[in-house]
């Protein structure tokens, strides 16, 4: 039997910045995790890698996703790494949709690390994915519940929610 080579993207996002420097510490955290699981499956080999820093898992419109997922149609990767489900995406329709559907279509293996899913082995439940999924999406909208109310909270309270862009003034 022939050893399979996978060549796998991996794909990195984070919601917001946190600002310091010019990588956010959990972009290179996702990295470390990804590096430290293939040093240890051979059969993987990193082809590339996409990013998408400040971008919502809600949708799927996204820079780096839109171009791994042109590498992907174009037979130049076979495999998707990412740290967790939560990674790929958080809108359930969506992430199950490209899962299930768009991946296998194109014959890519999806491994996400931490969730301990990789749809090459057979043990990968479909329920597990499933419900990994709409724990990502149920977080989405209980997060966007407390910050409308915290918001209405600050607001009966006459305290200033409007957005503020720039650097910040340091009180002396």
């Amino acid at each position: 039997m022939q050893d399979v080579r996978y060549k796998a993207i991996r794909y990195i996002r984070l919601s917001i910045s946190d600002g310091y420097g010019d990588e956010s510490n959990s972009i290179s955290n996702q990295r470390k995790i990804m590096d430290d699981f293939l040093s240890t499956n051979p059969d993987i080999e990193a082809v590339g890698e996409k990013v998408d820093e400040g971008y919502s898992g809600v949708t799927f419109i996204r820079p780096g996703f839109a171009d791994m997922m042109d590498i992907i149609s174009q037979g130049n990767a076979n495999c998707i790494i990412t740290k967790d489900m939560s990674r790929f995406g958080r809108e359930f329709v969506e992430t199950l949709r490209y899962i299930r559907r768009i991946l296998p279509s194109f014959g890519v293996r999806f491994i996400a690390i931490t969730d301990g899913i990789d749809t090459l082995h057979e043990s990968v439940d479909n329920l597990l994915i499933s419900f990994r999924t709409l724990l990502n999406d149920s977080y989405i909208h209980d997060i966007s519940k407390k910050t409308r109310i915290a918001l209405a909270t600050k607001r009966a309270n006459g305290d200033y929610v409007g957005a503020c862009q720039g650097n910040r003034i340091k009180n002396n």
